[in-house]
């Protein structure tokens, strides 16, 4: 089993945090052990003191009894005393018995001194000796003419017995151990408070320090399943908060990378759907003969049928540059004068056949209604293509679609108009959401192919060249798309008239 960050850091930190408690623990202990001992000793060093004092006032006073009677008393008030022994005169008295694990104390009886003696030798000159002695309690004065030698004489001192005490080491230990206990109990509540305080503040530290790794290895492994919408939050500015903002950024990347791919893969399926609908129209025609063979508009058709084929294919192509990463930047792209009438009449050529099919009026374009803007003409022809079909599918039989297209100086304005079952005021707001689908088939009505896209192709296209768009509906009765384009956003009026 492998143990994780967290879990593996807290038992490191604990080992510590007891090691290093328990061990200032034991070290106080160990001290103030050392410390009683040496009271205990010290102790017993004045009952040794005592006992020395009463032995040299029994030799002084020639009562051994005094001293053996004080020895026994002592040994009667102090448990710890087993052995005591009393040197006398050449003599011994022994009470208890010796033992090799007893702690031996020991001290000396001196004897008494006599007193001291002076000799005092005078050798008077001029033969006539004169000298003067005086005695009095302020000492002693002598007083000689001519030369004179003092010898002093002190008497012997020396050791006239010994006291010997014999102290149980294990009594010794036992009230050093009875002093210590309320010490221990203090030292283990102290040693446990701290010790419990270290964990805790242990188990927050580690979650202070792993919990953002253990949330990177979370993302990364939500990651690697495919979830590309995940995100850490930055809990700091160190190497983490670093490390976080990275991945974060990295994964930011990643999903927009993947959107991205997506995003080409969905407009390119809309793309090539949307000219293949027209094509798969005038081939139905074809095939019922709804569409006489020698029809002189036959060449029209065919150029309308490979323009269709054609503009898959561009999108084809424009899906495989971006994949491989040649495609230029929206922006980037070619701005050229375009006939927005011109475009109009190219899509109502592809989608006719639908619009036939499905019973739906198409009024054609009036001649007068004719504009022209610098723009990008992709995605021009998306928004006048995806706005045409979408107008051709949700009408019903016997409706009606219409375009309608003016023009100022500075801005190109159109609209797409059906009649049919409208869209429903609280559908509105999301209709240009990917894959949102408002339409009201499922409401018992034949169900209308589609991916939920046309209008989300549309509104980025608006907003890439700069314009707007609205929507206009009322349930039952009609719908309106309409935009609104700059004329000049990517060129001047000068490259329109010299491109023109």
């Amino acid at each position: 089993m492998i143990m994780k960050i967290r879990p593996k850091y807290q038992l490191i930190t604990a080992a510590l945090i007891v090691s290093v408690v328990v061990s200032i623990a034991a070290m106080v202990m160990h001290t103030q052990r050392k410390v009683l001992h040496a009271q205990g000793i010290r102790r017993l060093e004045a009952v040794m003191e005592g006992a020395g004092r009463i032995a040299k006032e029994s030799y002084d006073s020639s009562d051994r009894l005094m001293a053996v009677s004080y020895l026994m008393f002592l040994q009667r008030t102090y448990p710890e005393i087993a052995f005591a022994s009393l040197s006398y005169r050449g003599r011994s008295y022994d009470i208890g018995a010796e033992s090799g694990d007893l702690l031996y104390l020991e001290r000396g009886i001196e004897a008494q001194g006599g007193p001291v003696r002076y000799t005092v030798s005078a050798y008077p000159s001029g033969g006539a000796s004169r000298s003067t002695l005086s005695v009095s309690t302020a000492g002693v004065s002598l007083r000689v003419s001519g030369r004179a030698t003092v010898k002093v004489e002190e008497p012997g001192g020396g050791t006239a017995g010994q006291v010997r005490l014999g102290f149980i080491r294990s009594v010794i230990d036992e009230n050093v151990n009875q002093e210590l206990a309320p010490l221990l109990r203090w030292t283990a509540g102290i040693a446990g408070f701290f010790l419990a305080l270290g964990l805790m503040v242990n188990a927050w530290v580690a979650k202070l320090l792993t919990g953002p790794i253990e949330a990177l290895a979370q993302a990364t492994g939500l990651l690697a399943a495919g979830r590309m919408d995940v995100s850490v939050p930055v809990r700091g500015r160190d190497e983490l908060g670093t490390l976080t903002t990275s991945f974060n950024s990295m994964a930011g990347r990643l999903n927009e990378l993947l959107q991205s791919r997506e995003d080409i893969l969905h407009t390119l399926t809309h793309e090539i759907n949307t000219p293949l609908s027209g094509l798969k129209g005038y081939l139905e025609l074809w095939q019922d003969a709804k569409m006489p063979q020698a029809s002189g508009n036959s060449a029209e058709i065919l150029g309308t049928m490979m323009g269709a084929v054609l503009r898959m294919e561009n999108s084809l192509g424009n899906a495989l540059r971006l994949f491989s990463g040649e495609a230029k930047r929206q922006e980037d792209a070619e701005v050229k004068p375009l006939l927005i009438d011109r475009i109009f009449k190219d899509a109502l050529t592809i989608y006719m056949p639908i619009a036939l099919a499905n019973g739906v009026n198409v009024r054609p374009l009036h001649k007068s209604f004719t504009a022209s803007i610098m723009a990008q003409e992709e995605p021009v022809r998306q928004i006048i293509n995806n706005l045409l079909l979408n107008a051709i599918k949700y009408t019903p039989s016997g409706g009606e679609v219409s375009v309608h297209i003016t023009e100022n100086y500075e801005e190109v304005t159109f609209h797409v108009r059906n009649t049919g079952p409208g869209i429903a005021p609280q559908h509105i707001p999301n209709l240009f959401t990917k894959f949102y689908r408002a339409g009201r088939e499922n409401e018992g009505k034949k169900k209308i192919p589609g991916t939920g896209l046309g209008l989300s192709i549309v509104h980025k296209a608006v907003t890439a060249l700069g314009g707007t768009i609205w929507v206009e509906s009322q349930v039952d009765k009609f719908t309106l798309f309409q935009v609104k384009l700059p004329k000049w956003k990517n060129a001047s009026l000068e490259d329109f008239r010299r491109k023109l």
